[in-house]
């Protein structure tokens, strides 16, 4: 772990514990590991992995408070988890949320399930299958919050994300410096969607683009 990394999460209010910090040290080992073998990652230096991975996912924590949004016990769903960015990071900070990875390449989908039962993260399921399968049946409307990295673009992102939220659900996006130019892309979908665009929070890794679905939705 970098340097002063714990530090730099205080300083977003993202602070977790020491035992939590070795946990993600665990799960990036574990990555690495695997990704000899798959393709779950392009950053194979472990110090970009923390900033590029760990402190990217992480930047999501603020986003989550408790109460009302994200209760204790509430749900999150992860679309195209990949390696496991951001859901596995979230699931080892927030062990009170249940969490559900979903991703369509079964390999990928094997190690998120395997990872999550070596580090005893009881507080993850993963699907592997395809979002747009999926949300046809009974996870349409059924989670606090969805996030997504590194998919797609906006425009196509939002019809995928948003019908998973419950009616006043949050979808949380980490995007890159064009989190604005997707946006106007997308203004016509978002209201087919009924959600709204509540803000975009820059941090240190790029910027999360917090959507909220309509509660009437």
């Amino acid at each position: 772990m970098p340097d002063g990394f714990g530090a730099r999460l205080d300083a977003l209010g993202a602070s977790v514990s020491e035992a939590c910090l070795a946990q993600l040290g665990d799960y990036l080992g574990r990555l690495f590991a695997m990704n000899e073998q798959m393709n779950l990652t392009a950053i194979t230096d472990p110090e970009s992995a923390w900033e590029r991975h760990i402190l990217d996912a992480l930047t999501l924590l603020p986003l989550l408070p408790r109460l009302p949004d994200v209760p204790a016990g509430g749900s999150l769903l992860d679309i195209g988890s990949g390696g496991g960015i951001p859901g596995i990071p979230l699931a080892i900070a927030r062990p009170d949320l249940h969490i559900t990875l979903v991703e369509a390449t079964q390999k990928k989908a094997s190690f998120l399930s395997a990872v999550s039962a070596a580090m005893g993260l009881s507080n993850v399921s993963v699907r592997a299958e395809r979002a747009e399968s999926l949300v046809r049946g009974e996870l349409h409307s059924a989670f606090d919050v969805v996030t997504a990295r590194a998919v797609a673009r906006l425009i196509t992102l939002a019809p995928l994300t948003l019908p998973f939220a419950r009616p006043g659900g949050l979808v949380l996006l980490i995007k890159g410096q064009r989190a604005d130019e997707e946006l106007a892309e997308a203004s016509t979908v978002l209201r087919k969607q009924r959600a709204a665009h509540e803000r975009t929070v820059a941090t240190p890794t790029g910027r999360i683009v917090v959507l909220r679905r309509n509660a009437s939705a």
